[in-house]
């Protein structure tokens, strides 16, 4: 048999790889291909989506009991009517003028604030002194004795001055003259203050008890004014407009 020459032979180890590649079934190298990465892109994002989160509404003064380390809008609006540096948090300072204000008010001074605290903060309310008894205080009975009562002692329970004494004065003079047995023509209203028993036996007075004590009635009318009207002087504007209070 004659040997095939160098030429026959490299042809034919061509055609064998290429019956080789030919016949390899599918699939057979694909463990050998390393695919090329795919680089992804976010699709941006659509602002029409984002939803907004409502920002907190302030809390307001007095629907809380603020303490040391509390921090808010109530906080800064108490450091106001304190009149003390409105840093937003009940801090040192804070604690320290909050009691101040609770030993003028005759409160415990515990530094906290809540309804009874805020409510002498707002009006400036200030405790009778242990030293003030009946004897110290002016006497009753006539309408002017009545309306030096009624000074000495607005002065000393709420700290209101001459100009609130004046609008006080004003209206106990229409409603009644100051004078202490005074009735109203219905019956109901009586006193300096021309108040019902409502509000004084409210306060723990029986009518006997009312009638027969001035410095009750002026007491009486004192509490009542501050509680609807905040002073003398608003009760006054009222009057003026309706002719009762």
């Amino acid at each position: 048999m004659r040997l095939p020459t160098k030429l026959g032979r490299c042809a034919g180890t061509a055609l064998l790889g290429a019956s080789l590649l030919v016949g390899a079934p599918a699939g057979a190298w694909a463990d050998e291909v390393v695919p090329a990465p795919v680089e992804t892109v976010a699709p941006p994002a659509d602002p029409a989506a984002a939803v907004a989160v409502p920002e907190a509404a302030p809390i307001a003064l007095g629907s809380r009991v603020l303490r040391l380390g509390d921090t808010g809008a109530d906080v800064t609006e108490l450091q106001g009517l304190l009149k003390i540096a409105q840093t937003g948090t009940f801090d040192a300072p804070t604690k320290k003028a909050v009691k101040q204000a609770q030993r003028r008010a005759g409160l415990k001074a515990h530094g906290r604030v809540g309804p009874k605290t805020l409510d002498a903060i707002r009006t400036g309310k200030r405790a009778v002194k242990a030293a003030t008894s009946s004897r110290s205080m002016p006497r009753t009975g006539t309408p002017a004795a009545n309306q030096r009562y009624a000074r000495a002692y607005i002065a000393q329970r709420y700290g209101w001055g001459a100009g609130q004494m004046s609008c006080l004065r004003a209206i106990w003079t229409r409603e009644s003259g100051w004078r202490h047995r005074a009735v109203n023509p219905n019956g109901i209203y009586r006193g300096i203050p021309q108040t019902s028993a409502r509000v004084y036996g409210a306060m723990g007075y029986s009518t006997a008890a009312y009638m027969s004590s001035p410095a009750i009635q002026i007491k009486v009318g004192a509490s009542y004014i501050r509680g609807r009207y905040g002073s003398p002087c608003a009760a006054w504007s009222f009057w003026r407009s309706h002719h009762w209070y």
